[in-house]
């Protein structure tokens, strides 16, 4: 991301990495997926519409920044400089208008397709949210908390739809992922370790030897062996 980007972040997607010394400012919206139905199912932009195509996979989805939303960032910075806190109407105000900025826009495209699609009776936001974390170091409870549920309803709609604990499908996932690493890089079993989300090399060893038989090291050398021969 470089400076004037805008981006739509999907629900439990949000990772923030900075590469460089200079300062860095986020303007950051957070919007409930039935907020976004509700305005949705209201706006006569969408109301005779319906998703043209498969909305894509990406986490993020890039937005077209033009002077019309230049203007509207301008128009909220002071705000958080007044000594008022604006009101609830207010603030709703300002969201609609940042949601018909970019849905009028006919580049914005690809959101507009993904906002169409939470509309859908089929739309889940669980399948959307666990394969987008379940390589990071988390607990249910968190995945709970993304989802905005319970964890006892979190573990109940889960199984109920992956029909396994998402506890051990989240290890099945993580596995599944540095078996990969393994054969396809170089990388040090402590890197392949930390990058598929276990708390530690020894825990990955032995969830790695349970699994496939052999310790990480082993079966990447036996593997190698076994190309070569």
């Amino acid at each position: 991301m470089k400076s004037g980007d805008a981006f739509f972040v999907k629900k439990g997607a949000t990772i923030v990495e900075k590469f460089f010394e200079d300062p860095l400012c986020i303007m950051t919206f957070f919007i409930p997926d039935s907020y976004i139905q509700s305005f949705m199912r209201e706006s006569h932009l969408v109301k005779s519409s319906s998703p043209s195509l498969k909305p894509k996979n990406e986490l993020l989805i890039p937005l077209r920044v033009d002077s019309i939303m230049t203007a509207y960032f301008a128009s909220l910075i002071p705000y958080f400089y007044s000594d008022t806190k604006p009101t609830e109407d207010l603030l709703e105000l300002k969201f609609r208008e940042l949601l018909l900025n970019i849905l009028g826009n006919p580049e914005n495209i690809d959101l507009k397709n993904y906002l169409l699609h939470l509309l859908s009776p089929k739309y889940d936001p669980l399948h959307q949210v666990m394969e987008a974390n379940c390589l990071y170091n988390l607990s249910l409870e968190d995945y709970a908390k993304m989802l905005n549920l319970s964890l006892s309803s979190f573990k109940r709609h889960f199984i109920s739809v992956y029909k396994t604990t998402p506890g051990h499908w989240v290890q099945e996932q993580k596995l599944n992922h540095a078996h990969k690493l393994l054969l396809s890089s170089d990388k040090p079993i402590n890197d392949i370790s930390f990058e598929s989300g276990f708390e530690n090399s020894t825990h990955f060893s032995h969830l790695f030897k349970k699994r496939f038989g052999l310790s990480p090291l082993k079966y990447r050398k036996e593997s190698e062996a076994s190309q070569i021969s």
